[in-house]
């Protein structure tokens, strides 16, 4: 399940951190019923395999007809409204929640970039959608970054090391990662041997995000992907790779030209 909101307010314009994928996480917690938020930041849905928290949910990035305006030496980054923004989850109790309390507040108070006044963010629409109707193969454009990870160690020091859509373990782990989700939401296995996800139009160079100061390396663009039946409506609820829940791997249909 997804929410798709929109926000709306008296300025054309409002300027953000460029890395603010902190602060819209925080709009998804500060929004949820305490308990279910609680549980879901601390302990997450345990996987039966490999007794991993997961947290089963995913946002994309701001949304906007007009491109953004980034500056980095004032190390912001500056959206015109109306803004659109998609928040997905596979667990009911979860969106059902967050839509409750975003209908309720109607007003989001996020931090300024140039004081410590609040700014306002009023939500115009906030509407469900189902997850798309099932297709193999569909082209798939990033909403929000795609990451891929393993981490090694080298010279006794552990080391992230962040995959390209062009290395094989980029599709190896992104199918392994949704079948893990799938498990961990049925409790049953499914294979993947057909399934897979390859790039058709990605960017020369990857996202760089800090996230708590910790530096996150993520791909934007266009992907064919081909999956079970099962596993396609988690790929649009969960998404795509690892870190979903901080801001990465959202996904939505690609209906434009190639």
């Amino acid at each position: 399940m997804r929410l798709r909101l929109t926000f709306i307010r008296e300025e054309e314009r409002i300027s953000l951190p460029i890395h603010h994928n902190e602060i819209l996480q925080g709009i998804v917690y500060n929004h949820l019923d305490p308990q279910l938020a609680e549980q879901i930041h601390t302990r997450g849905i345990k996987d039966p395999e490999s007794h991993r928290g997961l947290k089963l949910f995913t946002f994309s990035r701001l949304l906007s007809a007009k491109k953004p305006i980034l500056e980095r030496e004032k190390k912001k980054i500056t959206f015109s409204f109306p803004l659109t923004w998609i928040v997905a989850s596979p667990i009911k109790e979860f969106i059902i929640s967050l839509y409750n309390n975003l209908i309720r507040h109607q007003t989001i108070y996020i931090p300024s970039t140039d004081s410590s006044k609040k700014q306002v963010l009023q939500i115009n629409h906030i509407w469900l959608t189902p997850s798309p109707v099932f297709k193999q193969p569909v082209l798939v454009e990033t909403l929000s970054p795609i990451t891929v990870y393993r981490t090694v160690e080298k010279n006794g020091k552990p080391l992230t090391y962040y995959f390209s859509p062009l290395e094989p373990e980029f599709n190896e782990l992104i199918l392994l990662n949704l079948q893990r989700k799938y498990r961990t939401l049925t409790g049953k296995n499914i294979p993947i041997d057909n399934a897979y996800i390859k790039p058709v139009k990605v960017a020369n160079r990857e996202n760089i995000i800090y996230f708590k100061n910790t530096i996150i390396k993520g791909w934007s663009g266009i992907f064919e992907i081909s999956l079970p039946e099962e596993l396609f409506p988690i790929a649009f609820s969960c998404g795509l790779g690892a870190k979903n829940s901080q801001g990465f791997g959202c996904i939505g249909i690609w209906r434009g030209r190639l």
